[in-house]
Parts: C-alpha cells; sequence; structure tokens
C-alpha cells in the first residue's frame, strides 16, 4: 500500500504519532505508520545487546557507557583532534573549539550539554529512545557517554 519512508534524522524520534523502530525489537511498529523514526546508532546497538536480556530477565537497572569517536562531532571535530594531536606532539599549546576540553591524548565524559538533571543530552537521548522502543521501563538506566 505504498511506500513507508525511513527517516534517519532526529527530526521525528520523540513525536508520539511516529514509531521509533528497531526493527528487531519492534518492527511490527513500521505496520502503523507510513513514517518511521530510527534511533540515535547509540541507542540501536546497545538494545541489540540489551533487547533479549530484558526480554528473558526484565530490566532493573542498566548501566551503560560510551566511547564515542571525534568523527560524531563532524570533520570539525576530526579536524580538531588532527590538530591538537600535531600541536600536542610538537610540544605546542593545543586549543579546544568544538569539544569542552582538548581531546589528544584524553577521554571528555560529556557529549552534548548538561541537563538539569545531570545527564547530557547525548545520554537523555538513549534514556528516552530505549523508554519508546520498548517501553517505559521506569527510572532504571545510568548511561554515561565518553568521547
Amino acid at each position: 500500500d505504498g511506500a513507508v519512508v525511513i527517516d534517519n534524522s532526529s527530526a521525528f524520534r520523540y513525536m508520539k504519532d511516529i514509531p521509533l523502530v528497531v526493527p528487531e525489537i519492534n518492527g511490527k511498529e513500521t505496520k502503523k505508520s507510513k513514517l518511521i523514526a530510527n534511533p540515535n546508532c547509540t541507542t540501536a546497538i546497545g538494545l541489540m545487546a540489551l533487547w533479549p536480556l530484558i526480554q528473558k530477565f526484565g530490566m532493573k537497572r542498566v548501566i551503560m557507557s560510551t566511547y564515542q569517536a571525534s568523527s560524531g562531532a563532524g570533520q570539525p571535530g576530526m579536524d580538531e583532534l588532527k590538530s591538537g594531536t600535531r600541536d600536542w606532539l610538537d610540544g605546542k599549546e593545543v586549543t579546544n573549539k568544538i569539544f569542552a576540553h582538548p581531546l589528544p591524548f584524553n577521554v571528555i565524559p560529556q557529549i552534548d550539554k548538561f541537563q538539569e538533571n545531570g545527564y547530557t543530552k547525548e545520554e537523555m537521548k538513549v534514556t528516552w529512545e530505549t523508554r519508546k522502543i520498548c517501553g517505559h521501563l521506569g527510572d532504571t538506566q545510568d548511561l554515561w557517554t565518553t568521547r
């Protein structure tokens, strides 16, 4: 009955009437709308590992840590890492504009802006999306994202 549009952006992820779909988990949701959204890559990958455990044992709490590449900030993030690494190796001062702190030879426990609850927006995206895909699971997730 016509095409289904799968949106890969974040534009529709949190809209109530637009299904957020990981086919292996809630693929039946694709039958409810001609427009479906797919989740943040961290959510999709994490849920592929968690979903069988959630189904078998339920979920009381999930503690998830992610380590994301500088490329997640696009070309400017990769350029800053490259130039910062070159500066560090040459003994020069490393400056940062894209990331909260200099990234070369470092990890930064912050991706995106901090929210009022103390988590970053990146961390909350995974929480919100997991709840939408799996059904409300309560306040059971702790997630830390690192770049």
